[in-house]
């Protein structure tokens, strides 16, 4: 059993950790992110209100406020802007008219079939500020722990439950990898 001492330089320590870990967090704000669009650019956020996306292109910083991807380009727009950028060429279309917008899209046949559209909340089921959500949202941690406890469950002769332990054994583990896939493949199709 812990000491008096003891539990508050171990909570101390809990605490730094905590401080240490998200410390990438609390540079730009909570919601700042930057990373690679699919096709090689670089995206960022800087974390302030309006949610504006700039991408880096050759010479040119392209600012918007929504996005999709597909088929090597991004299709993008703001509240007066739209771009379907060509992320291979390093080029980009630029229109203030949103139907010509969308008829230039139609023509260049870059309408998915399913759109999967972002905003400046682009960050994936994995993100930086994983560790931060698992210490103020503990609930993800309760899964894990389940699956493990339901996992080990099936090598002991129990019988209470044992069509809820086979079944979420290998359920949990498919959603899991059907979630990373999902975070790994950001375009449109």
């Amino acid at each position: 059993m812990l000491k008096g001492s003891n539990l508050i330089t171990g909570i101390n320590y809990i605490i730094l950790l905590i401080l240490v870990c998200s410390v990438k967090s609390f540079a730009g704000g909570f919601s700042a992110w930057q990373k690679e669009s699919p096709y090689g650019h670089n995206m960022e956020h800087d974390g302030a209100a309006g949610g504006w996306v700039c991408m880096d292109l050759d010479t040119n910083r392209l600012c918007f406020q929504s996005f999709y991807f597909y088929k090597g380009y991004t299709i993008a727009q703001s509240v007066d802007r739209y771009y379907i950028i060509n992320e291979s060429k390093e080029s980009f279309q630029q229109f203030t008219d949103k139907k010509q917008w969308r008829l230039a899209i139609k023509q260049q046949n870059l309408k998915p079939l399913f759109q999967r559209s972002y905003d400046s909340n682009y960050s994936g089921f994995l993100s930086d500020d994983l560790t931060l959500f698992i210490v103020f949202f503990p609930l993800p941690l309760f899964f894990p722990l389940l699956w493990l406890c339901c996992a080990a469950s099936l090598l002991l002769p129990w019988s209470w439950g044992i069509g809820f332990r086979k079944h979420f054994t290998w359920i949990y583990p498919v959603v899991i990898i059907i979630l990373l896939i999902y975070n790994d493949l950001p375009q449109s199709f």
